[in-house]
């Protein structure tokens, strides 16, 4: 089996450096099996893993994103349609979300990866795009939009470059008029504070968005908030983050929590729209459930 380790030397804030060294070393003499590929630009991990995967159509290859939820998302993308090939992650990005779904699991253990088991991965096509974890529109897409601002700062983690977008959003203004239809039922039709479709349980660095959220039950987990007052969004913030909005009496009024195949959501005018981390502008959103699309590397452990 070949193992392939696709490393993004900008996720992190380089974090991503250190892990290379280690990496050389653990692949002394072995270069044949454990093959280093570091990134140049985006769509770079896609096009190397797609490539590989047609130079070896009948040799089962794994391929390891080395960065942040957008590495995991190239890599992710580059295997579909090649049944030979897995998705592992090293998680050393700003976020890392997708492995705080399996928290009894070492992503760090180099060894217990290439040990690892082997489990179906569900993906969404989203607005024609996949995503591997989770995306989102309303509120929480204009904080990953605007968290470039303070990632540049130095010292500033991504943690603590999500909350600070977050005091700079919610000084703007919220709430982006909206239909969303849920399984071709009828539409809820509303100002919306925040939108999100889910695979995985976390976003932003940790926020438990969709806490009943299982990456392969081949089903959408959709959160919609309605649009709130500044005051309100602050009473509740810490309880949402935590993931209480579909236990607590308070949140699970006022929250819509439905488990889905398919959604669409149509805005009265373009938003930020998030996949994975990464932002664009639309005002039509399309999403569908795509089971068991790939196969996900888990390292021995727990």
């Amino acid at each position: 089996m070949r193992h392939y380790f696709v490393i993004n030397p900008a996720a992190g804030k380089g974090a991503a450096k250190g892990l290379t060294a280690k990496l050389e070393a653990l692949s002394q003499g072995r270069e044949e099996e454990l093959v280093l590929h570091t990134t140049t630009a985006p769509g770079d991990a896609t096009g190397y893993v797609a490539d590989q995967c047609r130079r070896h159509p009948e040799e089962p290859l794994r391929f390891y994103a080395c960065g942040g939820d957008g590495t995991v998302n190239e890599v992710a993308r580059g295997l579909l349609g090649h049944q030979n090939a897995a998705l592992g992650v090293v998680p050393c990005g700003s976020g890392n979300d997708l492995a705080r779904n399996f928290p009894d699991r070492d992503f760090l253990d180099l060894p217990g990866q290439l040990a690892g088991e082997e489990v179906p991965l569900d993906l969404i096509d989203f607005c024609g795009r996949t995503a591997v974890n989770l995306c989102n529109c309303g509120v929480d897409a204009d904080v990953a939009h605007n968290m470039p601002l303070f990632r540049r700062i130095p010292g500033v983690s991504g943690s603590m470059a999500y909350q600070l977008s977050i005091l700079y959003t919610f000084l703007r203004p919220l709430g982006k008029s909206a239909a969303v239809t849920l399984d071709g039922a009828p539409s809820i039709q509303g100002e919306v504070l925040l939108f999100l479709c889910a695979n995985g349980r976390y976003y932003g660095g940790g926020y438990k968005g969709a806490p009943l959220a299982r990456v392969d039950d081949g089903l959408l987990d959709v959160c919609i908030v309605p649009k709130l007052g500044r005051g309100k969004i602050l009473r509740i913030l810490g309880r949402y983050q935590k993931g209480l909005h579909v236990s607590d009496p308070e949140l699970s009024r006022i929250v819509t929590y439905r488990q889905v195949r398919q959604a669409e959501v149509r805005f009265a005018q373009p938003v930020t729209i998030c996949l994975d981390g990464e932002t664009f502008q639309g005002d039509h959103v399309t999403a569908r459930v795509l089971p068991g699309a790939v196969r996900l590397v888990l390292p021995v452990g727990g």
